[in-house]
């Protein structure tokens, strides 16, 4: 958040709710803006679609599939050396720890950005292909897509309506159009031995920072207004090259040296252009001054998060089905069988009633109930996902191979290897479903949280701010649940292609017990250095199991502590190491199976 803001206050409508109830509404409304965004982008997409198929030399290029690949491959190589200067030449703040990238991370950055820009690349070949603008009406109607749409137009309408009473609307647009300006902006000054006052040029609009950070490697101190002008009360910070010196809202530091000039002037308009410096130590310091740029309302982030996640998954629906038409077959028809099975309205119906029923249960941890309800919430919904992964894998691969269905299938113009990986889409998508209506209904109760709490306590409503912060910092929870019940699918359709329910279920129990002890096991196995098979067994379940507590972030989630990207990058990684080395498996131990 900057530190200053504006006392006047803008709004579009005259509508008012209460405090409560407009403190609630308001995230939900952010959220349902960045679907209203998200499905403007899948129109554009659509209307894209259907100019770039009239265009003949680009409406082919999906006809050859090798050299389809080739060109997307060519082009992503070309989109990532245009966008790798864009990315060296950012600049981050100290404490984020960028700085100290290793090679082993720079190069894992470089193969993510080559991923998304084959994806594009590809995207852009797949939505120009003739034949996908002829069946995109098709496409809109079957599998995910149509009761995708049907959840993101519900958050749409939220966010269209709620436009009518959320605070400050103007404001929170005008937010929205600064978001990509923000970011980081450095200073690099030197100063001599003994310099006692030295004024250095800067531009810093007061109203916009968010955060300052200063490095120095020698002693100093700073001030915005001249040292010999500042009023006895305020007392100077040393800043030294032992630690970062941070400014922020909760620590104003240096920026209590602002001086309030004219008084007709606001001070949220403010722009600073010197900054004072005195070398306090022996030696020569250089000084780095790093200023962080948000917009007032930061949280408008989330709008353009989710409708590029919605894009996202629209794009890949669509590249799927039109790259892998056989394989998706397989994916569309489990997709189908799954959400038609009893278990999986119970478990959509079940959770949903869970989640809204726990912000009303009195956990009596004396004012700490938020903790346990994300706590409660991300473990259901973790259980209940796997259970309905294991169930869809034995029901969609066991079942139809001792019931002679996969031989029928097989006897189609269909190999093993698409027959196994489309159902392990389809399950996949199955989950998607699910984890979607789970995480709105359970970041809507989150935001509600607060405000219940306070009403308990006979306390005043909380600020919309506290219950978007609660509810998004749900999210990458939400993410790494999600990551998990992946590895869990893919590991049950491999033992699904040997092993019936019960064995199924069994096995991947007594994986979940290893998987989330497997530190534990490792940190014993060093403690007993002394004996062999100690460290023979520790280094087996860690090779052979996945650490599934690289997904368990709930204390952290409970504790407000935000999770970096990065952390969600090399988890993301790990999942796709693993789920695939479980695919591979899994059409090995299907390769050579008698289905008669």
């Amino acid at each position: 958040m900057p530190f200053f803001q504006s006392n006047m206050s803008y709004q579009l409508f005259a509508i008012e709710l209460s405090p409560g109830l407009e403190a609630w509404f308001t995230p939900l409304w952010l959220i349902g803006v960045g679907c209203m965004a998200g499905l403007v982008l899948v129109s554009l997409v659509w209307l894209a679609s259907q100019a770039l198929s009239r265009v003949n030399k680009i409406n082919m290029l999906m006809e050859d599939v090798r050299k389809s690949l080739l060109l997307a491959a060519g082009l992503a190589f070309a989109l990532s050396m245009i966008a790798t200067p864009l990315i060296l030449s950012g600049v981050s703040m100290p404490s984020s720890g960028h700085a100290d990238d290793t090679i082993l991370t720079m190069i894992a950055k470089y193969i993510g950005l080559y991923a998304l820009c084959l994806f594009v690349a590809y995207s852009f070949m797949v939505i120009s292909w003739k034949r996908t603008a002829r069946e995109l009406p098709l496409i809109l109607k079957e599998g995910i897509l149509m009761p995708m749409f049907l959840v993101v137009s519900t958050m749409a309408t939220i966010g269209l309506l709620g436009t009518i009473v959320a605070p400050d609307t103007s404001g929170l647009f005008s937010s929205l159009i600064k978001l990509p300006s923000s970011g980081v902006t450095s200073y690099e000054f030197q100063l001599d031995a003994g310099d006692n006052s030295v004024a250095e040029s800067v531009d810093i609009h007061v109203v916009d920072v968010g955060g300052m950070e200063i490095e120095t490697t020698g002693a100093i101190n700073a001030s915005f207004t001249p040292f010999d002008e500042l009023p006895e009360d305020i007392v100077i910070d040393d800043i030294t090259s032992d630690s970062i010196y941070r400014v922020s809202p909760y620590e104003p530091g240096i920026l209590q040296t602002i001086s309030a000039g004219d008084e007709s002037q606001s001070m949220a308009a403010s722009t600073i252009s010197n900054i004072y410096l005195k070398n306090i130590g022996p030696d020569p310091a250089q000084v780095n001054v790093y200023v962080l740029y948000v917009p007032q309302y930061a949280q408008v982030a989330s709008i353009p998060v989710t409708a590029f996640g919605i894009l996202f998954v629209f794009l890949a629906y669509i590249v799927q089905r039109m790259a892998a038409p056989r394989m998706f077959a397989v994916a569309l028809s489990t997709f189908k069988s799954e959400v038609a099975q009893p278990l999986f309205v119970l478990i959509l119906t079940g959770g949903v009633c869970a989640l809204i029923a726990f912000v009303w249960i009195p956990y009596n941890t004396f004012g700490e109930d938020i903790k346990m309800l994300k706590d409660t919430g991300l473990t259901l919904i973790l259980v209940l996902s796997i259970v309905l992964a294991l169930w869809s894998a034995s029901t969609s691969v066991a079942e139809e191979i001792d019931g002679r269905t996969a031989l029928t299938v097989l006897s189609k113009p269909l190999n093993r290897r698409s027959f196994v990986i489309g159902k392990y889409v389809g399950i996949v998508w199955t989950l998607l479903l699910v984890y979607l209506v789970f995480s709105v209904v359970f970041m809507a109760a989150v935001a509600y949280k607060p405000i219940y709490d306070a009403k308990e306590s006979s306390l005043a409503s909380p600020e919309w701010q506290i219950c978007y912060l609660e509810m998004i910092r749900l999210a990458p929870g939400l993410v790494l649940a999600f990551m998990e019940a992946l590895i869990f699918t893919a590991l049950s359709v491999a033992i699904s292609t040997r092993v019936p329910l019960l064995g199924n279920m069994t096995i991947c129990l007594v994986i979940y017990a290893l998987g989330h002890l497997t530190p534990l096991v490792v940190e014993s196995s060093m403690e007993g250095a002394g004996f062999g098979i100690i460290r023979f067994f520790a280094q087996l379940i860690a090779t052979i199991f996945p650490n599934l507590e690289l997904f368990n972030i709930q204390a952290a989630i409970s504790a407000g502590v935000d999770v970096p990207f990065v952390y969600l990058g090399w988890a993301f990684s790990y999942c796709a190491v693993y789920s695939i080395i479980a695919m591979l498996l899994a059409l090995i131990m299907f390769e050579d199976r008698d289905l008669a």
